[in-house]
């Protein structure tokens, strides 16, 4: 995805932030498993401080300090799923599969912007904001394989 600034590629990553934030906790509100209540809290808790990060960035140029946290793994557990339209009749699987594909889009939409911004001082932002997608996707996928994968 190409931007024409970088003004551009930081009100869009916002604008993904917020909205996977707003999707976590439409989740939430769905899910009637304690555990996935949690899970999908803590999510989008994560979203909302991608967002805050983003929006410092953007105000003040700053990118000191943001440092880098664990690597998640691809477990490729949904790359090869179709995707599913969210209904009010989504089941829970449809929105874990939902949710994987989700975070595997925003993986690839930071590691593009770290690859273009490599050696820059938003380098050390787009490479956190990728790793903490893929961990969320791996986050995902482990709780997909428990609740999920022995139905396959």
């Amino acid at each position: 995805m190409d931007f024409a600034t970088l003004k551009d590629a930081l009100t869009f990553a916002m604008d993904k932030e917020k909205k996977a934030n707003e999707l976590y906790l439409l989740f939430r509100s769905k899910v009637k498993d304690d555990a996935a209540k949690t899970l999908l809290k803590d999510l989008a808790d994560q979203e909302l401080g991608h967002w805050k990060m983003i929006r410092e960035a953007l105000l003040t140029g700053d990118v000191e300090g943001i440092g880098a946290k664990a690597k998640g793994r691809d477990l490729q557990v949904s790359d090869t799923m179709v995707e599913v339209e969210l209904t009010a009749d989504s089941t829970p699987q449809d929105i874990m599969v939902s949710a994987m594909q989700m975070e595997k889009k925003a993986f690839d939409f930071y590691n593009g912007l770290l690859a273009q911004y490599k050696g820059t001082g938003l380098e050390a932002l787009f490479s956190r904001l990728a790793r903490e997608e893929m961990r969320h996707k791996e986050i995902l996928e482990k709780e997909y394989e428990t609740h999920f994968a022995q139905w396959m």
